[in-house]
């Protein structure tokens, strides 16, 4: 089982995700609160990122201490009551939280084996949650499984960047995408867009859409929600 996973990004027409690189957009809104106000929306309390997005919210790269205790392998929920998440993936143990949310959202690190004692206990420490989704890298079937599984989460919003979005739908685990499109071309090489898999192209699409609805919204903006239908 798997929560239903909606991937709600704002990007240029051709797809970019950077929006410091925009221009001011006319008679909208900042791209910040054009993203927050289209996803909050949907009243889904869990948002997904990858470990370089989960970054800007995790504060100052502290050191780690060391711990003083042994620390069980196993998934660690701090707070059985908390109804609003947010979620990154951490293979390494590279993101340092020193408190347990993020703007009230409690925060659930997925990592991997190979993070250290020091790093879980620094977590447990925090009051952050994390769970155990692979060996060496997370593997992103096992965190959604877990994500419905272990903390009762039904809907999900995937709001990553290029490669983690990617991933997930590759793996086949997204089953809407929203796109809100400002009037922007970015054009920029190696630029991220909203989906990044790497390798060669396929033979076959990723992912086949059906579109669902559109909105025009202020300033030229085009808000698009497509279902997955195969992928």
């Amino acid at each position: 089982m798997k929560p239903y996973v909606i991937c709600h990004m704002c990007t240029t027409i051709d797809g970019r995700i950077l929006s410091n690189r925009w221009p001011r957009l006319p008679r909208g809104k900042d791209p910040g609160e054009l993203f927050e106000s289209t996803a909050e929306s949907f009243g889904i309390g869990a948002w997904l990122v990858g470990t370089t997005t989960m970054r800007e919210f995790a504060g100052r790269n502290v050191k780690l201490k060391k711990a003083r205790r042994r620390v069980e392998r196993t998934d660690h929920v701090a707070d059985r009551r908390a109804r609003r998440f947010a979620i990154g993936a951490d293979a390494k143990g590279v993101l340092r939280f020193q408190k347990a949310d993020v703007e009230g959202d409690h925060v659930v690190l997925l990592v991997s084996s190979r993070v250290s004692d020091d790093y879980l206990a620094h977590l447990q420490d925090a009051g952050a949650s994390y769970l155990f989704c692979g060996k060496r890298e997370v593997d992103v079937k096992v965190a959604l499984d877990k994500i419905h599984r272990v903390l009762g989460i039904h809907r999900l919003m995937l709001e990553g960047g290029g490669t983690f979005n990617g991933e997930v739908l590759h793996a086949g685990l997204v089953n809407e995408i929203s796109q809100v499109i400002v009037p922007v071309v970015d054009g920029g090489r190696g630029v991220t867009t909203i989906f990044d898999i790497p390798g060669d192209p396929p033979r076959k699409a990723a992912a086949a859409l059906r579109l669902e609805s559109y909105r025009r919204l202020p300033g030229g903006v085009i808000w698009f929600r497509y279902r997955v239908v195969s992928g």
